[in-house]
């Protein structure tokens, strides 16, 4: 996904975000997303889930039982 997000973005399938998200993006459970793209908010990663992180996040990472790589930049 490479475009610019007003709200949150739900990943409920694998991807790769590199856009700009205003708002939190929410990784579901048994997904694996790369972001290196730009959030705005937060970046929760479910149980089962799995997030690689080398953008930049303002917000927090928060891990609710997945598996989390960050590479990049975290504000909160």
């Amino acid at each position: 996904m490479k475009a610019m997000y007003d709200g949150d973005v739900i990943m409920d399938q694998d991807g790769r975000l590199s856009g700009m998200v205003a708002g939190d993006v929410i990784v579901r459970p048994g997904c694996t997303v790369r972001i290196s793209g730009m959030v705005g908010g937060d970046v929760y990663v479910e149980a089962g889930a799995s997030a690689r992180i080398s953008g930049m996040v303002s917000g927090r990472i928060v891990n609710r039982g997945g598996a989390i790589r960050v590479t990049g930049m975290v504000g909160g």
